[in-house]
């Protein structure tokens, strides 16, 4: 498909039989791998404009999470943060790749953490962008909308909702996925609205992934992770919008100060949660810049 960017770069959707799970990635460009991890409740299609740029000088690989897009797992799957992280591990297996430059976004970055903090040898380099981290997730403005979905018969009435573009740009904009709201472009709703809401199907999955979000002890893996974060001296990029509200900067100066491997901090200003939509360019050249100083070659 035709990504903007300038030239046309074709993005592969491949499949990979993990466990009970048939994890579905993007996997583009060629060079040291690294694995672009998205967060809630999106889909590998964030990474669009990113890899768009990226994939000029790395091999691009950016699954569906768990429960997301067109991943497909059992109605009953473990959905949880470890279980996300057993699953990308599962898929690097798959792939035959030791270790990758690792990149999070959000509930990626959570699922990063628990990588950097269990298996570090795995990761080369790793980014985290504006992050799920410590206890600061579901955000106090997302949590109403979460909450929402696991309501008895309305949840269901919500999902089916914002799987109409109108309503899911006004849940977009009401939820302050962004700062600038021309980012709220129709191919974003609507590529995110195929991803996890336009089916029946799709909007079940959701609603089951929404529910892990809301479990206590699920959100407390992040926290036990800091501990070996601490200790983690893998060079680490911090990179967050400056404007994020879901989660503003000081959770960023936070990492920053707690993993030793992070040596640089780059906050984005007048740019919300959704960094990688307001600019993309700037992510991917940060990105470009990190990676090449600091993934082998060989």
């Amino acid at each position: 498909m035709p990504m903007p960017g300038g030239e046309a770069h074709l993005l592969a959707r491949r499949y990979a039989q993990v466990g009970h799970s048939r994890i579905a990635f993007l996997d583009a460009g060629s060079g040291p791998a690294v694995l672009l991890l998205h967060g809630c409740p999106f889909s590998s299609f964030l990474w669009r404009k990113i890899i768009a740029e990226l994939s000029q000088h790395f091999r691009c690989l950016a699954p569906d999470l768990l429960g997301l897009g067109d991943t497909e797992t059992p109605a009953d799957a473990d959905l949880s943060l470890p279980a996300q992280a057993d699953a990308v591990l599962g898929l690097l297996d798959h792939l035959g790749l030791e270790v990758v430059a690792m990149v999070g976004h959000d509930h990626g970055a959570a699922t990063a953490q628990l990588i950097a903090a269990r298996h570090p040898e795995r990761i080369t380099a790793l980014v985290l962008a504006d992050a799920e981290a410590y206890d600061n997730w579901p955000s106090a403005d997302e949590l109403p909308f979460v909450r929402a979905t696991q309501l008895p018969v309305l949840g269901r009435l919500v999902l089916w909702a914002w799987a109409r573009p109108v309503l899911f740009r006004w849940a977009l904009a009401s939820g302050k996925a962004v700062h600038n709201r021309s980012a709220l472009t129709t191919e974003l709703v609507d590529g995110l609205i195929r991803a996890n809401l336009a089916t029946a199907h799709r909007r079940a999955k959701t609603q089951r992934f929404l529910a892990a979000q809301l479990d206590a002890a699920n959100q407390r893996h992040t926290q036990d992770a800091i501990g070996a974060l601490q200790q983690f001296t893998t060079p680490t990029l911090i990179v967050w919008g400056g404007q994020d509200v879901h989660f503003p900067p000081t959770w960023a100066e936070r990492l920053h100060r707690d993993i030793p491997g992070a040596s640089q901090i780059e906050i984005l200003p007048d740019t919300g949660h959704l960094l990688m939509e307001e600019r993309p360019h700037r992510v991917a050249e940060l990105l470009t810049a990190f990676l090449t100083a600091n993934t082998p070659t060989g």
